[in-house]
């Protein structure tokens, strides 16, 4: 009999200890539920987002051609050093072709990076032009300048 209710207490768990394994496995399962839902709303906005950035650069306008014509396209090949211009890709979706012109870091005095244009300055200089919002600034001015030597011949 002794042996019997000894395996009774030792079989026996108390129900603090129940509430504890089944908090423990709600709060994971919460946890993982919760993790899934927000891992899943995370990635429809950005896939979302790219479409509208592609539908956007569809429906947006362009940026113009730097060279339009062949008889503009053969004075920059002429300018070239070795009278060749490499072709860096096709771009079928607008109909364009883009070359690349290779420069010694030497030769581009200006802290450059990626996506950067070059021009040169009033003074002759190279420098960076502007994009975005000064760019936009930059061409009203310009505008401005031109509305005044239109209209008062400065």
């Amino acid at each position: 009999m002794l042996g019997v209710r000894a395996m009774k207490r030792m079989a026996f768990v108390p129900f603090w200890a129940w509430q504890f394994v089944i908090g423990a496995v709600v709060v994971l399962l919460a946890i993982t539920i919760a993790s899934t839902l927000i891992g899943a709303a995370m990635r429809v906005p950005s896939a979302f987002l790219d479409d509208v950035g592609k539908a956007v650069s569809r429906v947006a306008p362009q940026p113009g051609a730097d060279v339009e014509t062949e008889d503009q396209l053969k004075k920059v090949i002429t300018a070239m050093p070795n009278g060749k211009l490499r072709v860096a890709t096709v771009d079928a979706e607008h109909n364009r072709v883009v070359f690349t012109i290779t420069a010694e870091r030497s030769a581009v005095h200006a802290a450059v990076q990626p996506g950067d244009e070059l021009r040169l300055s009033r003074d002759g200089n190279m420098e960076i032009a502007p994009t975005g919002v000064p760019a936009l600034m930059e061409q009203l001015g310009k505008a401005m300048e031109d509305l005044k030597k239109k209209w008062f011949g400065q």
